[in-house]
């Protein structure tokens, strides 16, 4: 399996049995699972940990699972979070969900829901991750642009022709057009849509002159 693509699961439960009989079920599934006995445990070690998902015990001795998530949420943490809860505690749980957790799952239960809560947490994280990576790509390929060929690009998204883009740039139409083709090339696109997806990726905010009114042309 692909580095990238291993489907990493923290289980942080205080309970040494459930802590194992978790682990083992997840491992069968095809999980590479690892354990913590304390959320103070966890949280020492997270910011050195893969992204994944957390299957959080909501009470445990010390920090309980809302204490945790809470500390999750401070430092941005781009785990998602499966909470476990014991009868009585589901009112919690679903706050916790409010709060970002994925799914909630109430003791005892199958362990195929927690296959399946977990694998669509780690699908959301996925999507995620390949989100950012495509908006930093994109970023970085839209700095590689000169200020002028910034300028005609955000006329592009705006969707104006080049003769306004050269009207309110005050160039001649046919500068607009050799502007427009260095650009493509430099971000590897052959097409006006690919072009204005990557400048959208990079949320290039149209700016200055290009915004400015235009005459009867």
């Amino acid at each position: 399996m692909d580095a990238h693509n291993v489907r990493h699961v923290y289980i942080v439960d205080d309970d040494a049995l459930v802590r194992a009989e978790l682990a083992e079920a997840l491992q069968l599934r095809g999980f590479m699972a690892t354990a913590f006995d304390s959320g103070e445990g966890f949280l020492a070690r997270q910011d050195a940990l893969e992204p994944g998902c957390v299957v959080l015990d909501l009470n445990m001795p010390g920090m309980g699972g809302m204490e945790v998530q809470q500390a999750m949420v401070d430092r941005r943490s781009r785990h998602k979070i499966v909470m476990l809860t014991g009868a009585g505690s589901v009112s919690t749980a679903v706050r916790a969900m409010h709060a970002g957790a994925i799914d909630f799952l109430e003791k005892p239960f199958h362990v195929d829901d927690l296959v399946r809560a977990v694998g669509s947490a780690i699908n959301s994280q996925f999507q995620e991750v390949a989100q950012s990576d495509r908006k930093r790509n994109a970023a970085e390929i839209v700095e590689r642009l000169s200020e002028r060929e910034l300028d005609v690009l955000c006329g592009m998204v705006l969707g104006l022709a080049n003769k306004v883009i050269a009207y309110r740039l005050s160039l001649s139409p046919r500068t607009v057009e050799s502007y427009r083709a260095q650009l493509m090339q430099k971000l590897g696109v052959r097409s006006l849509a690919e072009a204005v997806h990557i400048a959208m990726e990079a949320e290039l905010e149209p700016r200055g002159a290009i915004l400015r009114s235009d005459p009867e042309i």
